[in-house]
């Protein structure tokens, strides 16, 4: 059975912050803008874009499925914790700081 990691990113709220995320994710599975550009049929630069909190739904969305991310919405008054952070965001800053 093969090991997988996971990155959780709690607050992503604005188009940079997500991109930033899929960034990690890309590079995590060890993948150049290059060539998962190839593997999608799409322009580098179209990766870019998105990576840097541009580009189009549609082409975000084909990033999402290429790179096997899932992707979950939620009502983020529900997750709040009493001004502290959480063990995931503690961790996140740890590693990707």
């Amino acid at each position: 059975m093969g090991v997988t990691k996971d990155l959780m990113v709690e607050h992503i709220n604005t188009p940079q912050q997500l991109g930033i995320a899929i960034q990690r994710l890309r590079k995590q599975k060890r993948m150049s803008q290059a060539v998962l550009a190839k593997m999608m049929n799409m322009r580098q630069s179209t990766i870019s874009d998105i990576e840097n909190g541009r580009g189009t739904l549609e082409s975000l969305f084909k990033i999402i499925q290429s790179l096997k991310i899932n992707l979950s919405v939620s009502n983020c008054a529900l997750q709040k914790t009493k001004g502290r952070k959480s063990k995931v965001n503690e961790l996140v800053e740890l590693l990707y700081g």
